[in-house]
C-alpha cells in the first residue's frame, strides 16, 4: 500500500505539535515540510518540527526549499543568482543532517524568463555534486516552464535529479505530458485541484481535473507516495479535523482509481 502524505502547513493557524497530532489521527503516514522556522504565536525551529514529526511516529517524505520568490537559478547576475544557490546548498547540508534525503526545489518563478541556457546549467552543476555527497535527492518541481525541467534532465541524465510533479501547476499550464513522459523519474507529489484560473490548492474532486485520464494511470506505475499539497478554504471547511479526514478520504479515492 502507498504511503499517504499531507503539507504540514494545510490551512489552519495553531501549534504545530497540534497540526502533526492531527495529521496522524486523520490517518496519514506522513507530512511534507516546508523547511523554514515556524514563527508567530508557536515558534518552533525546523529542527525542532522534525523531532516532534518523530516522536509521533510519522515520517517526512520530503522538504520544500524555502524563499521560493527568490528564485533565480537562471540568472546572468551571478550575484543574484548565487544567492538562492546558496540557499539550497544550505539546505541540503541541513536536511542531511537530520537524515532527510529529499529537497523540492524550484528552476523558476514565473514564466517571463529566457529561454534555459548557460547560467542555469552553472546553477545545476554547482548544486548536482553537493546533493550527491550528501546523498539528497533534488526533487524539481514543474512551475511555470516546462522547458527549463526537460533541458536540465536531458542534460544531466543519471545525476540524482528527480521529478515533482505538482497537479495544480500542470492545470494551470497545460503540463501533464510532463508526468506522461517523466513518471519514470518521478521523486515526489504534490497533489491538489483547482478551477483552472488560479492554483487554489483545494482537495482532489473540488475542482475540475480529471485525475482518472491523466494523473492515476502514471502514478500506478510508480511507488512515490501521495502527497496532499492542501490550503483549506475555511468559509467551506471550518473544522480542521473534518478537513483532513477529507483529504484522507480523497487521497484513498485517488489510490483507488489506480486499480480501475
Amino acid at each position: 500500500m502507498k504511503k499517504t502524505v499531507i503539507f504540514s502547513w494545510y490551512g489552519y493557524f495553531n501549534d504545530f505539535c497540534c497540526r502533526v497530532e492531527n495529521i496522524k489521527e486523520a490517518g496519514f503516514d506522513g507530512l511534507m515540510l516546508w523547511w523554514e522556522d515556524d514563527a508567530g504565536d508557536w515558534p518552533h525551529s525546523r529542527w525542532e518540527m522534525v523531532e516532534l514529526t518523530r516522536k509521533l511516529g510519522l515520517e517526512i517524505f520530503n522538504t520544500h526549499i524555502a524563499n521560493i520568490h527568490e528564485d533565480f537559478l537562471w540568472s546572468d547576475d551571478d550575484s543574484i543568482r548565487e544567492k538562492h544557490l546558496f540557499l539550497i546548498r544550505d539546505t541540503i547540508e541541513e536536511i542531511s543532517e537530520v537524515g532527510l534525503d529529499n529537497l523540492v526545489i524550484h528552476l523558476c518563478e514565473s514564466g517571463d524568463v529566457p529561454p534555459p541556457g548557460d547560467s542555469l546549467f552553472r546553477s545545476i552543476e554547482y548544486l548536482i555534486p553537493f546533493a550527491q555527497k550528501h546523498k539528497v535527492t533534488l526533487s524539481l518541481e514543474n512551475t511555470w516552464r516546462s522547458d527549463y525541467l526537460e533541458a536540465v534532465w536531458r542534460r544531466y541524465p543519471n545525476e540524482g535529479l528527480g521529478f515533482c510533479f505538482d497537479t495544480s501547476h500542470a492545470n494551470l499550464r497545460h503540463q501533464f505530458d510532463l508526468l506522461k513522459d517523466h513518471y519514470d523519474i518521478l521523486t515526489a507529489l504534490h497533489i491538489s485541484d483547482n478551477d483552472g484560473l488560479q492554483d487554489r490548492h483545494w482537495p482532489p474532486f473540488d475542482g475540475i481535473i480529471d485525475y482518472e485520464k491523466l494523473v492515476t494511470p502514471y502514478l500506478g506505475k510508480t511507488d512515490v507516495p501521495y502527497t496532499m499539497e492542501l490550503i483549506a478554504d475555511r468559509k467551506r471547511y471550518p473544522d480542521e479535523q473534518a478537513f483532513l479526514k477529507l483529504a484522507k478520504e480523497r487521497i484513498d479515492r485517488l489510490l483507488a482509481l489506480e486499480n480501475m
